[in-house]
C-alpha cells in the first residue's frame, strides 16, 4: 500500500517499506504533534531562543545548487521570509525540538543510535522548486504546514534521469524538459504524491525526485543510512528527539561571530563504500554486486581508505586487488561470490573495515614470502 492512515509500528515500515525500497504516505502521521498547533510566526517570536539561535536560509525559492547558504537569525528570518524570496533549509533548532517526538516508524533504538544522521527543517512562505535529484539517506519528511507535491522515479530507472556524477542531482529545468537535451526523461515512468498539513512521506534512497511547495510551508524530515538488513527494535529508553545526537547539533549555536560549519563528508569511509555498493547498477537491477562491483566502488575511495590506514599504522600503507578481493571473500558469507544486502550491511564501520583488512594483510603475507623465495 502506497498510502495508510498514520504512522505504523516500525518493524512493519523496515519490512514493508524500508528493506524493499517502496515510498509510502503515512497520512495525517503528524497531526498529533505539539508543532502541528504551535508552530505560528507569533509562537516562534515569543521564544527567547529564537533571537540568538542562528540558521541557514537560500536566496531565491527555486533551486539551483550553484548558490550558498547564509546564516541568520531565527526570529530575524521569521520578520523577513514573507517579504524576500527565502528559503530556511537548516538543522532543527534544539529549542524547538520539544515540539516534535520522534517519528514512530523510526522509534527504534538502533535506528536512533546508529543510523540516524540529521533532522532537517525546510521553511519557507511557498513556492519553493527543488532541483532533480535523489538522496544518498533515507528519508522520512513530516510536513508541519502547507501543502506539498512531489514527483518521483523508482532508482532502477536512475540511468535514465540525466544525474550528475557529483552531486546526485540533473541540471534539467523542473519547469520545462528539453527532451532534446534530457532524452530519458521521456521513458521514465513518474510517481506523483501530494501531501498536506499532517501527512508524511517516506522517499527511499536513490529515489529520483523533486518537491513544490504552496502556501506557508514548514517540514522537518529526518535523514538516515541506508540500512537493509532485519534487526530487532528495542524501543529506546528517551522519548524526544533532545537525546539523539545529529549531524548539525555542532554547527548551529548562539548569534554573533560564531560560524556555521560544513558538515558534508560526515559519513564514515565504511558508509560511503556502503553507499557506493548500494547505487551500484547491478545492486539495483538483481539485488547483489560482483567482485567487480565491488572494486569499482573501492575505486573512488581507496586514497582516502588508505590514508586511513597510514593514520593507524603510522606509515605509508598499500593494498593490492588481491588483498581488497580478500575483503570481499571475508564479506561474502554465503560464498556465492556475490554481495547481498546483508552482507554489504555487515560493513558496519570503519572499525570493521580495518579489521577485514588487516586480515587480508595476514592472510596474504605467506604468499608474498612464497613468492621472494621462488
Amino acid at each position: 500500500r502506497t498510502c495508510v492512515q498514520g504512522f505504523i509500528e516500525p518493524t512493519r515500515f523496515f519490512q514493508e517499506y524500508v528493506i524493499p525500497g517502496y515510498p509510502v504516505v503515512f497520512k495525517g502521521a503528524a497531526k498529533e504533534f505539539p508543532a502541528f498547533q504551535r508552530w505560528t510566526d507569533e509562537y516562534f517570536l515569543s521564544l527567547e531562543e529564537s533571537k540568538e539561535w542562528m540558521i541557514e536560509y537560500e536566496l531565491g525559492k527555486k533551486e539551483t545548487r550553484e548558490g550558498g547558504q547564509e546564516p541568520i537569525s531565527f526570529a530575524d528570518y521569521i520578520k523577513r521570509y514573507n517579504d524576500e524570496d527565502l528559503y530556511c533549509v537548516t538543522g532543527l533548532p534544539k529549542f524547538l525540538r520539544g515540539d516534535m517526538p520522534i517519528f514512530g516508524p523510526l522509534n527504534c533504538k538502533f535506528v536512533l543510535t546508529k543510523l540516524m544522521d540529521d533532522l532537517v527543517m525546510w521553511f519557507s512562505s511557498g513556492g519553493t522548486k527543488s532541483v532533480w535529484h535523489y538522496d544518498d539517506y533515507e528519508n522520512l519528511n513530516c510536513l508541519i504546514k502547507g501543502k506539498k507535491e512531489l514527483i518521483l522515479a523508482n532508482r532502477s530507472e536512475m540511468e535514465l534521469g540525466h544525474f550528475q556524477r557529483e552531486g546526485s542531482f540533473s541540471k534539467v529545468d523542473v519547469d520545462s524538459v528539453n527532451l532534446n537535451t534530457y532524452p530519458g526523461f521521456s521513458e521514465i515512468t513518474f510517481y506523483n504524491a501530494t501531501i498536506e498539513a499532517g501527512d508524511c512521506v517516506y522517499i527511499p534512497t536513490f529515489w529520483g525526485h523533486v518537491v513544490r511547495s504552496w502556501g506557508r510551508n514548514i517540514a522537518i524530515n529526518a535523514w538516515w543510512d541506508i540500512y537493509k538488513t532485519p534487526f530487532e527494535c528495542t524501543p529506546p529508553d528517551f522519548s524526544d528527539w533532545g537525546a539523539v545526537s545529529l549531524t548539525t547539533d555542532s554547527d548551529i549555536g548562539k548569534a554573533g561571530e560564531e560560524v556555521i560549519k560544513d558538515t558534508e563528508g560526515a559519513r564514515e569511509l565504511s558508509g560511503n563504500l556502503r553507499l557506493l555498493m548500494w547505487s551500484s547498477l547491478s545492486m539495483r537491477k538483481s539485488g547483489r554486486i560482483s567482485r567487480f562491483d565491488f572494486l569499482e566502488a573501492l575505486s573512488e575511495f581507496e586514497e582516502e581508505i588508505l590514508g586511513l590506514l597510514e593514520s593507524v599504522h603510522g606509515s605509508p600503507q598499500d593494498m593490492t586487488e588481491e588483498e581488497w578481493l580478500m575483503v570481499f571473500d571475508q564479506l561474502d558469507a554465503n560464498k556465492d561470490k556475490y554481495l547481498d544486502p546483508r552482507e554489504i550491511d555487515s560493513l558496519s564501520s570503519d572499525e570493521t573495515m580495518m579489521f577485514l583488512i588487516k586480515q587480508a594483510k595476514i592472510e596474504s603475507s605467506p604468499r608474498d614470502t612464497e613468492r621472494g623465495e621462488l
